[in-house]
């Protein structure tokens, strides 16, 4: 379930990409950027909402720690590549879901819409949440 949600984010952002450059833009490659950015997002807003439980002060203070969310990252792009795209898997995925109904393109689209924006928000959201838990205290 979660692996075809991604396939299906991965899926509409390379479309959207075809669609406004053209292959020479490299919409494979730049879908799997934007995947893995948003996954980084939330994965920076889960490791925010668990910091405060589990007393973490020096965590992503360093520029140590710098190097370590990069590298989180780019295994991010890694991983996301290799189920994504490599040998042609990409090209599958535009197929599998390029049959989609009306329907079914209106709901995913949606589910598209409110991810990124939810990815968006909820980040800098659960920051200042955390920051004014933090000056209660």
């Amino acid at each position: 379930m979660i692996y075809r949600a991604i396939k299906y984010l991965y899926y509409r952002i390379y479309v959207w990409n075809l669609g406004m450059w053209g292959e020479s833009d490299l919409p494979h490659l730049n879908a799997i950027l934007g995947v893995s950015f948003l996954m980084f997002l939330n994965l920076l807003t889960l490791f925010f909402t668990v910091k405060p439980l589990i007393d973490c002060q020096p965590c992503l203070t360093s520029s140590a720690d710098e190097y370590i969310m990069g590298g989180v990252f780019l295994i991010l792009v890694l991983v996301n590549y290799l189920l994504l795209v490599r040998d042609g898997k990409y090209v599958k995925i535009a197929e599998e879901f390029k049959k989609e109904s009306p329907a079914q393109k209106r709901k995913g689209i949606i589910f598209v819409w409110f991810y990124i924006i939810g990815s968006f928000i909820l980040y800098p959201l659960t920051i200042l949440a955390i920051k004014n838990l933090i000056s209660l205290n």
